[in-house]
């Protein structure tokens, strides 16, 4: 540098453009039960299969929860809600969200709930207590939208078995 160059303070370094993430998006999971015990037992299992987990316990929280939830690919209702029967809001949940996993969960296992369930697009008709652990596993195996759908499963106090309508 000679004596008649001016000093030119140094150009703040460039930053790294941004890369694409490369990790898949963490999928999320709504629980709706009315039993706070019930709801937070089933959250703090589906936590534990790496879900982002939310509980409802009501079908109105659930419904206004479930549209602002990113990445929702597994609902777990229960039966008897204080605003509305499980089978409606499965209904309205499967039309909101064609593509997630919804799991009826209920103590009542009856054929014609089964039915109804199924009919309106269920996925897993579990009953409770019995399953949770079962459900737990499959879903470490394989996660909601994976290769294996979860399509049309019972699980009670006899194991897991496909519904045959």
């Amino acid at each position: 540098m000679s004596e008649g160059d001016p000093i030119r303070p140094a150009s703040p370094p460039t930053p790294p453009a941004p890369q694409p993430s490369t990790s898949p998006a963490v999928l999320s999971a709504l629980v709706i039960d009315d039993e706070p015990a019930n709801c937070d037992f089933c959250v703090r299992l589906l936590q534990q299969a790496k879900l982002n987990v939310k509980g409802a316990s009501t079908g109105q929280e659930a419904l206004d929860l479930a549209v602002t939830t990113e990445n929702l690919a597994l609902i777990v209702i229960d039966h008897r809600l204080p605003d509305m029967s499980g089978v409606s809001l499965l209904a309205k949940l499967r039309a909101l969200f064609p593509d997630a996993m919804l799991c009826m969960a209920t103590m009542h296992d009856e054929r014609s709930l089964m039915e109804q369930a199924f009919a309106l697009g269920c996925d897993v008709f579990l009953v409770k207590p019995h399953g949770f652990m079962e459900l737990f596993k499959r879903l470490k195996a394989t996660p909601p939208g994976g290769p294996d759908t979860h399509d049309q499963l019972i699980i009670d106090q006899y194991g897991l078995r496909p519904y045959r309508g």
